[in-house]
């Protein structure tokens, strides 16, 4: 965004940029709002294996959506990549790094799982918002990132916006008449 008033060489970069910014988050939200309807409606409406009789859990639509998309991605794998992937081999440079990179990508899955099975879209995006948060007070011990008042002022906001979302009776405790003093 520092860049973004320049007209030079970089600024058609800084404005794709702003714009995929902007359509991640979008389909991230509508994402997060579309999964807890589907995973709410599941639960009023649990899809029930004929054969058993029991009912299909959260870990068997997972391994479900997981091969549809090795199906999805191994297709456009072997529509663009054919040629090097039979020159070099399907695991060509695929070396430690790439291994943990994959690694937190299952794992980050399997929590995003866990929280949306047992919370819903508003404490999702808490805890993403608490994660930004950590993140940026980790780098600036770690790696010395300078961070600004409106990065501390926006932690407070973060703070305080958990804490009344999850308060109880927050409007009854805060709303009700005071009874007169006695003197």
């Amino acid at each position: 965004l520092a860049n973004l008033g320049n007209t030079g060489q970089g600024a058609e970069s800084n404005m794709v940029g702003i714009l995929a910014t902007l359509g991640i988050s979008l389909a991230s939200g509508f994402a997060a709002v579309y999964t807890e309807k589907v995973m709410k409606t599941q639960k009023k409406d649990d899809i029930i294996n004929p054969k058993t009789g029991q009912k299909y859990g959260l870990a068997y639509m997972q391994v479900q959506l997981a091969l549809t998309s090795l199906v999805i991605v191994g297709f456009y794998a072997a529509i663009v990549d054919m040629g090097k992937i039979i020159e070099f081999g399907l695991w060509h440079n695929f070396n430690g790094v790439a291994a943990l990179s994959v690694f937190n990508s299952a794992i980050g899955g399997l929590t995003v799982a866990a929280v949306l099975k047992f919370a819903d879209a508003v404490l999702k995006g808490y805890a993403t918002a608490i994660s930004v948060m950590l993140t940026g007070v980790l780098s600036m011990f770690f790696f010395g990132t300078e961070l600004t008042a409106e990065y501390f002022m926006a932690m407070i906001i973060v703070v305080c916006s958990v804490l009344l979302y999850n308060s109880k009776d927050l409007d009854q405790n805060m709303c009700q008449p005071r009874a007169p003093h006695s003197k």
